[in-house]
């Protein structure tokens, strides 16, 4: 299977971002967390967004034992499709500014991971320096 490579403005593009840009992405999971009926299982989870095998997924707990003041109820989780792994995530309470902001940086930092994957073995897509 041969992989992509990125050109140097999709790099450029991919490896400077701005988080302010992710944060509608994280709202609007967050609202269909709301409308989402709930699961057996405790879990609702919703894409925020994808990058190649890289999905940035909003999860919220929702049964009373997942329920605490020391947990979290929402966890911003950045899934590798690639190795069926977790590579990242944070918890977040009240989506706050700072929580906001916090979750945005996930999202840019997911987008870099899956812009290095692209790279390939290079890990520059061929650019000099």
């Amino acid at each position: 299977m041969t992989q992509s490579r990125l050109s140097s403005r999709e790099c450029s593009h991919a490896l400077f971002l701005d988080p302010d840009s992710f944060e509608p992405d994280i709202l609007r999971a967050y609202v269909q967390l709301a409308v989402m009926p709930d699961q057996a299982n405790g879990v609702k989870t919703a894409t925020v967004a994808r990058f190649g095998s890289v999905e940035v997924r909003l999860t919220e707990l929702t049964q009373p034992e997942h329920k605490s003041r020391c947990i979290a109820p929402f966890w911003l989780e950045v899934y590798s499709h690639a190795s069926g792994t977790t590579l990242d995530s944070c918890g977040c309470f009240t989506f706050d500014e700072p929580e906001l902001a916090t979750a945005a940086d996930l999202i840019c930092d997911a987008k870099r991971i899956a812009a290095a994957t692209l790279l390939g073995p290079q890990g520059n897509a061929g650019m000099r320096p």
